[in-house]
C-alpha cells in the first residue's frame, strides 16, 4: 500500500500568493518533518469558503512520497455532506446554501464579456463601497486612500468561475506537472460551490440604514436603536469571535426597497423544482399554507407579480411560479439562480374565519382576523382566553359581519384586566364588526391596585383604532369582587380597599368611538353598585 499522510491547515499557516506548499517555508511548518521522510509531493484540498473535515477556513493537505507519483497516485475524492455516506479514506466538505459542483484546478476571478465583475449569480457587481478588513475597519491603500471594492445589488461580492475539473478515476503522474526547485511538486484543486437555485417572494417597505454599522431595517418607521451584532475584531479564550451590540441611533432612510420576504432553496441537482405554487388558503383551517415556501414571522402573503410594473398596477397576479435557473458544470457557474418574484403582503398574520371552530383553533393576542361569516356561540361555546385575558395587537376585520352570545365568566383572583378583550394595545384595530349579546360575569378579580374590567374590554388604548364597531350585552358584577373596607390607624378613618376600575364599556373609561348597540345591561348582586350618567361610564361600587 502506498503511504500518504493528511494534514489540516488553518488559513492563517499558508503562505499567501503561492499553491506551493513545499515554498512555504517557517520553522514550525507542518510540511517540514514529512518532507524529511520523504513526503516531498503535497496536494491541497481547498475547501474554498466551505468547511473541510469540519473545520472553517481550513484546508486539507495530502503529502506523497516522490516514488509513489512516478508511479501515478489516485486521488480520493472528498464527499459533500448533501451526497451521503463519507468514506473511509475520504473526508466530509460542507457549505450550507451551496452545492458542490466538483474539484477543479483552476479558479478565476469571474467577469462579463466586457471584463466586469460579476458575482456568484451572474449580477454585475457595480455598487462601491469601502473595503473593510476583518475588524469593520477601512482598508488604505499606500497613497492613504481608502481601497473600494465592488458588490451587485443584492449585495454579494465578484464570484469565481473555474476550468479543469478533475477526474478522480484517473491516475496522477509526475509527468503531469512543472518542478520547482524550492519546494518540488504540488497540487490545489478548489472545492467549486455553486449556489442553490431559489425562489424569492420579495416585498416593498421602508428601507432605514444604521450609519454605525450599515445594518438595513425593513419597518415602517424609523428604529430607536440598531440592535445588530457586530464583530469587535477580538476573540475570547477560545477563540471565538467577540460581538457586541452595535447601538447606533442615526439611521439613513433610504425609502421604498425590496428585500426578501419568503423564499424557498432548493438543490438542483437532487430536487425538480422547476415549478412552485404560491401560498394559499385553507378553507378548512383558515390558515395560509406557504407550503414550501418559508413563512414569514409578521407578514401575510398577498399576490405575486412577475414584474414591478404589474406590482404596481395590481394586474398579472401569479398562482405557478417558474425558476430559470442554469449552471455550467464545465466553469461551475450559475446564471440566474435566483428567481425573484414581487409580492404584495399584508402586516400581520392573517386568518379567515368561518366558524366560532376555526376562531378558537387560530385564537392568538397578536393575530388577525378576517370574518367571512357571522359566528353564533352558545353558553357551551367557550371565547378564547387569548382575547378574553391576553393584550390584542392585531386586527379584527369584521366585513361587517357579528359576533354574537359569547358568554365569559371570570373566576379568577389573579387577574388584573378582563372583559371580552382583556387589553386593547395601541396598534389593535377594529373594522365594521359587531359583538351583540355579550355576556361578561365578573365574579372574581384581583386585588392588586389598578386591575381594569369592562364588557368590551378591561383597558383599551385612546390610540386603538376602531371603525364602525358596535357593542351590546350584559355586564355581571358579583358580590364575591367586594371585600370589606379597611381601617387606616394614621387617619382613624374607614379606608376602601378594593382597588377595581369597572366601566360599562372599558375598565379605564375609554370608549374610542365605540358604538352601544341596543344596550349594556349592568346586574349585579351588591346593590350598593351604580353607573355613571354615562352609558360608558364609570362603574362605582360602594
Amino acid at each position: 500500500m502506498r503511504k500518504r499522510t493528511k494534514i489540516i491547515i488553518g488559513l492563517a499557516a499558508l503562505c499567501a500568493g503561492t499553491l506551493i506548499f513545499g515554498a512555504c517555508s517557517s520553522n514550525d511548518s507542518p510540511y517540514k518533518d514529512y518532507a524529511q521522510e520523504g513526503y516531498t509531493f503535497s496536494v491541497c484540498y481547498d475547501a474554498n469558503g466551505g468547511k473541510a473535515a469540519g473545520k472553517n477556513d481550513s484546508k486539507i493537505v495530502n503529502t506523497y512520497r516522490y516514488e509513489d507519483v512516478q508511479k501515478g497516485i489516485k486521488l480520493y475524492e472528498p464527499q459533500d455532506t448533501g451526497k451521503g455516506p463519507i468514506g473511509t479514506d475520504s473526508f466530509n466538505v460542507e457549505r450550507d446554501g451551496y452545492f458542490l459542483a466538483g474539484w477543479y484546478a483552476v479558479r478565476s476571478p469571474r467577469v462579463d464579456g466586457n471584463g466586469n465583475p460579476l458575482d456568484e449569480e451572474g449580477n454585475l457587481c457595480d455598487v462601491e463601497t469601502d473595503l473593510l478588513d476583518a475588524g469593520g475597519n477601512p482598508v488604505y491603500d499606500d497613497d492613504g486612500n481608502v481601497q473600494k471594492t465592488y458588490y451587485s445589488a443584492y449585495g454579494k461580492p465578484q464570484g469565481y468561475t473555474y476550468a479543469e475539473k478533475w477526474d478522480f478515476s484517473s491516475l496522477l503522474k509526475r509527468n503531469d506537472f512543472v518542478y520547482e526547485e524550492d519546494g518540488g511538486y504540488a497540487f490545489t484543486l478548489y472545492a467549486a460551490w455553486v449556489p442553490e437555485f431559489s425562489y424569492e417572494l420579495q416585498g416593498q417597505e421602508e428601507e432605514w440604514v444604521c450609519e454605525k454599522c450599515g445594518t438595513a431595517y425593513h419597518q415602517e418607521t424609523k428604529p430607536e436603536r440598531c440592535t445588530a451584532q457586530i464583530d469587535t475584531g477580538e476573540v475570547d479564550e477560545n477563540g471565538k469571535t467577540i460581538t457586541e451590540t452595535c447601538g447606533g441611533v442615526s439611521f439613513l432612510d433610504n425609502g421604498k426597497t425590496w428585500y426578501s420576504v419568503s423564499s424557498r432553496r432548493f438543490n438542483p441537482i437532487h430536487e425538480d423544482l422547476g415549478t412552485l405554487s404560491v401560498p394559499v388558503w385553507n378553507d378548512e383551517t383558515g390558515a395560509l399554507e406557504y407550503g414550501d415556501f418559508s413563512t414569514p414571522a409578521d407578514k401575510t402573503f398577498v399576490n405575486a407579480y412577475a414584474t414591478e410594473e404589474d406590482f404596481a398596477n395590481g394586474t398579472g397576479a401569479l398562482t405557478v411560479l417558474e425558476n430559470h435557473g442554469t449552471w455550467d458544470e464545465e466553469t461551475a457557474t450559475a446564471t440566474g439562480n435566483v428567481t425573484r418574484y414581487f409580492a404584495k403582503w399584508e402586516k400581520g398574520v392573517w386568518y379567515r374565519i368561518k366558524t366560532k371552530e376555526q376562531l378558537a383553533a387560530n385564537a392568538g393576542a397578536a393575530r388577525s382576523f378576517e370574518l367571512l361569516a357571522d359566528l353564533e356561540y352558545g353558553e357551551e361555546d367557550e371565547w378564547p382566553t387569548a382575547f378574553s385575558q391576553g393584550s390584542f395587537t392585531g386586527t379584527f376585520r369584521g366585513n361587517n359581519h357579528t359576533i354574537s352570545g359569547v358568554t365569559i365568566h371570570q373566576t379568577s383572583a389573579e387577574d388584573t384586566r378582563g372583559g371580552l378583550f382583556g387589553t386593547i394595545s395601541e396598534t389593535a384595530a377594529f373594522e365594521n364588526i359587531t359583538f351583540g349579546n355579550i355576556t361578561y360575569n365578573l365574579e372574581a378579580a384581583s386585588r392588586k391596585t389598578g386591575a381594569m374590567f369592562g364588557l368590551f374590554a378591561g383597558e383599551m388604548s385612546a390610540e386603538a383604532t376602531l371603525t364602525n364597531v358596535t357593542v351590546s350585552g350584559e355586564l355581571f358584577i358579583a358580590d364575591t369582587v367586594y371585600y370589606d373596607r379597611g381601617f387606616n390607624p394614621d387617619t382613624g378613618l374607614a379606608t376602601p380597599t378594593y382597588p377595581y376600575q369597572i366601566g360599562l364599556l372599558t375598565g379605564n373609561f375609554v370608549t374610542g368611538g365605540v358604538q352601544i348597540g341596543d344596550r349594556i345591561v349592568l346586574k349585579t348582586d351588591r346593590i350598593s353598585a351604580s353607573v355613571a350618567d354615562s352609558a360608558t361610564g364609570e362603574i362605582k361600587i360602594g
